[in-house]
């Protein structure tokens, strides 16, 4: 027998190579397929982006990365499943191919929580640069920090589910194994628990900043959009609920496995939908005018012209080059055009953002100049 995967041969051909691929099975298949390969583009996307427009990749891209390689791991795993009889009946699956399909989905678990948690990592390090004020970092941190802990918990109680690991799929061996339907169902509910944070978090700083209100609306339906993971995970703790109810689980599976894989991927794709403006305003520069609409900002404050809003700033002296140079006056602002930009806040306090489009002053300094009476309009005597 050849062993693939795992060196220890978790996985072995068998000889004749034995596929048990069922219409349910076929379709779990194709969903995790589908999205997986829409998340990569999106990820294509946004690295090209990242190098034509800042010539760099930063640690947030690199974030997103690492969460698409675990994906394409979880849906390898999720193709040996579903050619290992998942969404057959139980009675009709052999037993060697049904401890295969129970081998992958032991190891598709901890592989779909890295996806999910580095997306989630990738969206908080976008809002550390987006909304650099003190408060804002600070509320980052700690979410990172929670991340971290209960995502390790997740990634290694998933592997370690039970001691030794064979009777995860071997019940006749002796050992200890945790609570299954408690396992998932608790970190399920940290997802949504994390996805509903992630989503409230940007609301008060994109309600604070002095900008036309179609334009924030835009904004803040952008950052919704992570929201529609925030559904996927609802959605798939109930088919989480209806598999562990079920005396028939290798046929009740693919809800389960089909909204997982759909979950980390619309993670996967809602952390780059953000970093691709710079591409979207330069391929469509109408689309965005459109949504910046034609009215100008009244705030108190005024910016100075500057480049993207996610452009590093990598050589400031003391500083993370990662996030910049600290400065917790320095704010978000909008050009004209509609871009992302970063500006310097005069007085801004409270983590209070309020910017003016250097469109009006530019208005207002030709207006003037127009006042100027020339010597052609100097009446003669």
């Amino acid at each position: 027998m050849d062993i693939i995967g795992l060196d220890d041969g978790i996985f072995k051909r068998d000889v004749g190579g034995d596929i048990y691929l069922s219409s349910r099975g076929t379709q779990g298949l194709v969903v995790s397929v589908v999205f997986t390969s829409l998340a990569t583009a999106f990820v294509g996307i946004r690295i090209y982006t990242r190098l034509k427009f800042l010539r760099t990749l930063e640690a947030n891209d690199w974030m997103v990365i690492i969460a698409l390689v675990n994906s394409f791991v979880f849906m390898g795993l999720d193709i040996v499943e579903a050619t290992s009889g998942m969404g057959m009946h139980l009675k009709d699956i052999p037993p060697h191919i049904l401890v295969r399909q129970l081998k992958a989905f032991w190891l598709t678990i901890p592989f779909y929580n890295a996806a999910v948690l580095c997306a989630k990592a990738s969206i908080l390090m976008q809002y550390f640069r987006v909304f650099p004020t003190k408060r804002m970092r600070l509320i980052c941190w700690i979410m990172i920090t929670i991340l971290a802990l209960y995502g390790t918990w997740a990634v290694i109680s998933a592997f370690l589910n039970c001691i030794p690991v064979a009777k995860f799929w071997d019940p006749t061996i002796e050992g200890f194994c945790l609570n299954k339907p408690a396992l998932w169902f608790s970190n399920a509910a940290m997802h949504i628990t994390t996805d509903i944070a992630i989503l409230i978090i940007p609301i008060p700083a994109l309600a604070s900043i002095d900008v036309p209100r179609r334009q924030k609306i835009a904004l803040m339906l952008m950052f919704a959009l992570g929201g529609f993971v925030c559904i996927t995970s609802i959605v798939r703790l109930v088919s989480l609920k209806k598999i562990s109810d079920s005396l028939d689980p290798t046929y009740d599976n693919v809800g389960a496995a089909s909204w997982s894989a759909i979950e980390c991927n619309t993670g996967i794709i809602c952390a780059c939908l953000p970093t691709l403006k710079p591409l979207i305003s330069k391929i469509i520069p109408g689309l965005i005018s459109t949504l910046s609409g034609n009215r100008y900002g009244t705030g108190q404050s005024t910016t100075r012209r500057g480049t993207w809003n996610d452009q590093s700033t990598i050589g400031a002296p003391v500083e993370d080059p990662e996030y910049g140079s600290g400065d917790p006056e320095r704010v978000l602002s909008f050009g004209p055009s509609g871009g992302l930009k970063y500006g310097e806040a005069v007085g801004a306090k409270d983590d209070k953002l309020q910017v003016i489009d250097p469109s009006v002053i530019n208005e207002l300094s030709e207006l003037r100049h127009q006042q100027t009476p020339s010597i052609e309009s100097i009446p003669l005597k």
